[in-house]
């Protein structure tokens, strides 16, 4: 019997790779935070009164940038490498996929 054989699909990985690299440096940007802001609680006078270090600044930036910056760029990237794996397509615009990042 002759098998027909489905050419493998070329996906275009280059916003997958930008949104990937953006999560792990926001990842690690937003939990040294979260990290310094713990240690606050246990050591109070770490930041020695540094206004911009305090607790009640650094929570904030601490929320923004793991739920919106990590969070959301883990989220863009998994779901157009996701997608293309499932639809079997590439993207259809590439150059507009790179533009959301």
């Amino acid at each position: 019997m002759n098998e027909r054989q489905i050419p493998a699909a070329l996906y275009n990985d280059t916003a997958v790779r930008q949104f990937s690299l953006m999560a792990v440096v926001w990842g690690v940007v937003g939990m040294s935070v979260g990290v310094l802001i713990a240690t606050q609680l246990a050591w109070p006078d770490l930041t020695f009164g540094i206004p911009w270090l305090s607790y009640g600044r650094l929570r904030p930036l601490h929320t923004n940038a793991v739920i919106f910056a990590f969070g959301g760029c883990a989220l863009i990237g998994s779901s157009y490498y996701v997608v293309q794996r499932t639809c079997h397509v590439p993207l259809f615009l590439p150059r507009l996929a790179s533009f959301t990042f």
